[in-house]
């Protein structure tokens, strides 16, 4: 059987060049985005930790404003709860993890250590040149990590700054926020603003049921972890359970960060069948985590795909370090919820307008003629 010919015509060419010109556009348009977002930075980072801890806070705010509070005592009320909760809770990772620091990381630098003494004694054929890149690349980079930690530590004001804007916007956001919304719809003709309200609706529950499932699952895998390294008798299993909580916010990546951690340390406190028994608890957790729970807390309104997810983590990472790590996946869910209630509107719409051209017209029947007994008026 014969393949059939490709003709480049006229035609074909201008048709070529249209895609390629939209396809130019659609980069320009991402690469001026992400330009944006960069000069921004101090702004949006801010902006999208105040959007966050609202979608945490808002139900609370929701929830009271239904049983008749004034809506300033409710966000006062949810302030407190969320001071005493969430922040004890992080006041509690992070004074855990920087009490256990110096002694993690010697922990960890023991474990690096006798991994590299089992590569260099192992028959493994590539050990010794797999080690010896390791080396170099310690060495070759060591300037410019300890470069990066000096920026980090001179960039705290910023930090503290970003930290104001981000309360203030919260506490705005959740004592003014149904006006801010309806404000931010006023400039829409009345056919387009549905749209617009459907899409911000769909977009902001996304990420509401994202924060929602991520820190439910983080904690119930800090919790799996921590009980089965206090079980085993790992020296350090509260920070390391803490660090599994603050990795559970980071999809895949940190989870097996502090998966690897945990093995590490109990690898040199407790020995070997004692890393395999903490390694068999931090694959069941897991899989549990995997095939359990976010199936059942997070259904299949914003159940994105892991390709998606890994990509906009790799993006999101290499563009914007641990703030983009951290933001990917909720910017992915919110353009998930715009682009589906976009969707769902035009498809809707082009239903209308199918069964509006599919009805005949309306006839209306003649005046029927009088009749032999009609008289009539005289």
């Amino acid at each position: 059987m014969s393949e059939p010919a490709v003709r480049f015509t006229s035609g074909t060419l201008r048709r070529a060049a249209m895609i390629s010109a939209q396809f130019l556009l659609v980069f320009g348009a991402l690469w001026a985005l992400r330009n944006i977002t960069k000069q921004l930075s101090y702004v949006l980072i801010p902006l999208f930790v105040a959007l966050l801890l609202t979608a945490m806070l808002e139900p609370v705010v929701g929830w009271l404003v239904r049983h008749r509070w004034p809506r300033s005592l409710a966000v006062l009320a949810a302030l407190v709860l969320g001071l005493v909760v969430v922040g004890g809770l992080l006041t509690f990772v992070v004074f855990s993890i920087i009490a256990s620091y110096d002694e993690l990381r010697l922990r960890v630098i023991e474990s690096i250590g006798r991994l590299e003494s089992w590569l260099a004694d192992s028959s493994f054929p590539l050990s010794t040149e797999i080690l010896t890149r390791i080396q170099d690349w310690l060495s070759g980079n060591q300037g410019q990590v300890i470069a990066q930690a000096v920026t980090a530590f001179s960039t705290v004001g910023a930090f503290l700054v970003g930290l104001v804007i981000a309360l203030v916007l919260f506490i705005m956001f959740l004592y003014a926020g149904p006006r801010l919304w309806a404000a931010t719809l006023l400039p829409w003709r009345p056919s387009t603003r549905v749209v617009v309200d459907d899409a911000g609706r769909r977009a902001y529950r996304g990420v509401v049921l994202y924060v929602r499932v991520t820190a439910l699952v983080a904690l119930i895998d800090a919790l799996g972890i921590g009980i089965g390294l206090a079980v085993v008798g790992v020296p350090l299993a509260v920070p390391l359970a803490a660090l599994t909580f603050v990795g559970g916010f980071i999809p895949y990546v940190g989870a097996v960060v502090s998966g690897f951690l945990a093995v590490a340390v109990t690898l040199v406190s407790n020995g070997f069948v004692a890393a395999l028994i903490i390694l068999g608890v931090v694959l069941a957790v897991q899989q549990l985590e995997g095939q359990v729970l976010h199936p059942l807390l997070q259904g299949n309104f914003s159940n994105l795909h892991p390709a998606v997810v890994l990509v906009a983590l790799v993006i999101g990472g290499a563009e914007g370090g641990i703030a983009g790590a951290l933001f990917a996946v909720p910017v992915v869910a919110a353009v998930r919820g715009v682009v589906l209630a976009v969707a769902e509107h035009h498809a809707s719409r082009r239903a209308e307008e199918a069964s509006t051209d599919a009805e005949p017209p309306a006839t209306v029947d003649p005046p029927e003629p009088p009749g032999d007994g009609d008289t009539g008026s005289r």
